[in-house]
C-alpha cells in the first residue's frame, strides 16, 4: 500500500512499541517502499528518540535480523 512518509514512520512506531521489535520484511509487507527506504525511516526512528530524550534505544540485532526498543 502506497502511504506518505509520515504515515509509515507512524505505523513503524506502533509496531515497535506493540512488538517491541520490527523485521524490514514485516514493514516492507505492509508498506510499498524500498529497502534504502527503510533503512532511512530506521534512522528517523532513531534520531527521533534521541533528539526528545525518549527513554528508549533502537538496537538492531543483527543475528535475527530485526530492530528492537530497548529501554
Amino acid at each position: 500500500m502506497k502511504v506518505t512518509k509520515t504515515q509509515a514512520l507512524m505505523l513503524i512506531l506502533k509496531m515497535l512499541l506493540e512488538q517491541g521489535y520490527v523485521t524490514k520484511e514485516e514493514v516492507m509487507d505492509q508498506i510499498d517502499i524500498a529497502d534504502i527506504t527503510f533503512r532511512k525511516y530506521m534512522q528517523e526512528v532513531r534520531a527521533f528518540f534521541l533528539n526528545f530524550n525518549i527513554p528508549y534505544e533502537l538496537k538492531y540485532l543483527r543475528s535475527e535480523q530485526k530492530y528492537c526498543v530497548v529501554k
